[in-house]
């Protein structure tokens, strides 16, 4: 009886080197084709990922008309210039303005521009933007109705912070955090990055349990005893050298003072590079004690919460239950009843984090929370930043902001960037009103915003 080989085909696993796919990757022309194809998957994706937009003012057919709008719109400060489409019906010219990184600074500029022509300008994925237009392309990472809140700007590791605390109740502030173009926003009394003075607050060490697999060596005989003899008596025998006396020991190095809390964060804050990337938040915060649906709860669930939660509070701050409880309070006056905590976060400012002393809300409440914490052990006041406070002014045509690299200026109802080599052009919408040479705070009459920008 004949046995039949299998067919490689289907049974691939048996013979792999004789697999037919197996021979066609061993070809040099094969491993060439399937390089370039993870060449070019690779620059789709990067050009996904580096997708910016524009402003589309007018399509016309005529060449000459569109140049006209073009400099025009020049004149006036857009930077515009024109795209030449070819298709059935003939050649279409279309009037553009700027390079934006992100959708929402293109729309909020195209809504700002006049009509062209009785064209409405909006927002268009770019493509063929000319070089030295707009070579920083603005983005719009943050934008809100500003309602008569003390706004004041702080300065943040890698970011911006602008912290928005409303009056009448007093209440938590609102912080947005910028940081590497992600926007947070956390609900706080008051918020300080770790990164700033991380030796202010150390993590306990962690024992960590360790299990010797290792073969121990084997025990040596232990030597026989020898007999005991009773030592001479030596009438005032002088100090051994190798035992020092108590009057002979050097003193114990004082230890040295705490270092002001207020000069380190100076020090820091004036030197950015000694601000690493942020580790980790320390805030003052309202920690709520019913759960978020409180309103569609019992109040037998409400009251199980309020207990559990209190619990945890008075475990990690090794307080009585009962102390812990009395020092809730009703935020403006109005439920649910929360308990201010010093807390410990990770760096995304989540309500998970270690609770390292209460605030008491029967003391002395300020815009950043209570001025005595419980327990009294805990000596922390959380530092004032060298914040900036914006006013809804209008702000002088030649009051510039920025830094080395670009300045910014107000010009209308835009924002004008200026570079050191003269070239300029208005960039977002707003009045500036503040900068730090990488971001842009601005107000539009109704809203406040803020742009970073991305090199072209």
């Amino acid at each position: 009886m004949i046995r039949r080989r299998p067919h490689p085909w289907r049974h691939p696993w048996r013979h792999p080197w004789r697999h037919p796919l197996w021979r066609a990757w061993r070809s040099a022309w094969c491993r060439a084709a399937v390089a370039l194809a993870v060449v070019l998957v690779a620059g789709l994706v990067a050009q996904a990922t580096a997708i910016s937009y524009t402003v589309q003012v007018i399509a016309v057919s005529d060449q000459d008309t569109a140049i006209s709008i073009s400099r025009d719109l020049l004149r006036d400060g857009y930077p515009a210039y024109v795209v030449r489409s070819t298709g059935a019906p003939g050649d279409v010219f279309r009037v553009r303005v700027g390079a934006f990184a992100n959708r929402a600074a293109a729309l909020r500029y195209a809504d700002s521009m006049p009509e062209v022509g009785g064209s409405k300008p909006v927002p268009a994925l770019a493509e063929a933007i000319p070089e030295g237009i707009m070579p920083l392309a603005p983005r719009l990472v943050w934008q809100a109705e500003w309602a008569g809140e003390d706004a004041r700007v702080l300065p943040w590791p890698g970011g911006v912070a602008l912290r928005l605390q409303p009056g009448d109740p007093l209440r938590q502030a609102r912080y947005v955090v910028v940081q590497d173009g992600v926007v947070r926003e956390i609900d706080a009394w008051s918020l300080l990055p770790l990164a700033v003075v991380p030796e202010l607050v150390t993590e306990p060490e962690i024992d960590v349990p360790m299990v010797d697999l290792t073969l121990p060596p084997e025990p040596e005989p232990e030597p026989e005893p020898e007999p005991e003899q009773e030592p001479e008596p030596v009438a005032d025998d002088p100090p051994s050298e190798s035992v020092a006396s108590e009057a002979d020991r050097p003193e114990a190095e004082p230890e040295p003072e705490a270092e002001d809390v207020m000069s380190r964060l100076g020090a820091r804050l004036a030197d950015p590079e000694a601000m690493a990337p942020e580790a980790g938040l320390l805030l003052l915060r309202d920690r709520w004690l019913w759960p978020a649906s409180w309103e569609e709860d019992e109040q037998d669930v409400r009251s199980a919460f309020r207990t559990s939660m209190v619990a945890l509070v008075a475990r990690a701050v090794e307080l009585p239950h009962e102390r812990v409880d009395a020092l809730a309070y009703f935020p403006g006056g109005e439920p649910p009843p929360a308990l201010v905590v010093l807390d410990l976060s990770d760096a995304s400012g989540r309500d998970a984090g270690r609770v390292v002393a209460i605030g008491d809300m029967a003391s002395d409440v300020r815009p950043y929370g209570p001025s005595r914490l419980v327990p009294e052990s805990v000596d922390w006041s959380l530092p004032a930043w060298p914040e900036t406070r914006l006013e809804p002014e209008p702000v002088a045509q030649d009051a510039r902001f920025g830094g080395d690299e670009w300045v910014v200026r107000s010009d209308g109802d835009f924002i004008r960037v200026e570079l050191p080599d003269g070239a300029t052009w208005r960039s977002g919408v707003g009045a500036p009103l503040w900068s730090d040479g990488a971001h842009v705070v601005a107000w539009d009459g109704q809203h406040l915003l803020i742009y970073d920008f991305v090199r072209r």
